[in-house]
């Protein structure tokens, strides 16, 4: 992807993608730096000094909000995108502040190889479902399915058939996850939750199928696979 001119890079976190200042890039998240360091002050997983400073702050909100029509050339996304409440509206507002022939690119998780290996496929009415409802939070079915479903999974052992959607161990404890869905119900907060869950190729169908629902058009520039032994393929948006 040509990564001149203007772009933005979404939740970078501690591994930013793009980096400053060989790139024009900001980042964005829902929450400031001082925020997100806090939030994952525990993780194990998160190295907080190198989180960046965060130039555009959404709360949730859309994109389209922050920056103008046509004002960038090209956007970076991995990992964001399952995780968005309304995904077509997401995507509408990059197309929205995409320059004609600007690019997006993402990187999604592919159910059959990560902890989403039992869930089941995300449809189209889902997704138009949550673009009509302009939805903000995940729905409470989402976040049952997704808490409900999740699995001890890895790409190797997923690849090699050692770990099946039949064989994979849930995450959550049988006994206990109905207590845990009675307190995430009662909270008033965002929980945040694979909302999407596909396979490569059912992506690709998704992004071939929503044409004609949301504003702004596009094409599939590019569509790697998930490669064995990986659990992320990866996908180019051209807007036209």
């Amino acid at each position: 992807m040509n990564l001149a001119g203007k772009g933005i890079e979404y939740g970078p976190l501690h591994a930013a993608l793009l980096r400053k200042p060989h790139y024009d890039v900001s980042y964005v998240d829902y929450a400031d730096r001082t925020s997100l360091a806090q939030h994952y002050a525990n993780d194990p997983n998160v190295n907080v000094s190198l989180i960046p400073e965060i130039d555009i702050v959404t709360g949730g909100k859309l994109i389209s909000e922050f920056l103008p029509k046509e004002s960038i050339d090209y956007i970076v996304a991995s990992h964001v995108m399952e995780h968005v409440p309304d995904l077509l509206g997401w995507l509408e507002a990059n197309l929205y502040v995409l320059k004609p022939g600007g690019q997006m690119a993402v990187a999604f998780p592919d159910k059959r190889y990560c902890f989403d290996l039992k869930r089941k496929s995300s449809m189209i009415s889902d997704l138009v479902a949550a673009y009509l409802e302009k939805r903000t939070k995940p729905s409470f079915q989402q976040i049952c399915d997704h808490f409900w479903n999740i699995s001890k999974a890895n790409p190797v052992d997923c690849w090699s058939g050692n770990i099946t959607s039949e064989s994979a161990e849930y995450v959550m404890d049988r006994n206990g996850i109905v207590d845990v869905l009675k307190d995430l119900k009662s909270r008033e907060g965002y929980v945040d939750t694979h909302c999407w869950v596909f396979s490569d190729s059912e992506f690709i169908g998704c992004m071939n199928s929503i044409g004609n629902i949301i504003k702004g058009s596009f094409e599939v520039a590019s569509f790697h696979p998930t490669q064995p032994n990986t659990l992320e393929f990866y996908v180019t948006l051209r807007r036209l």
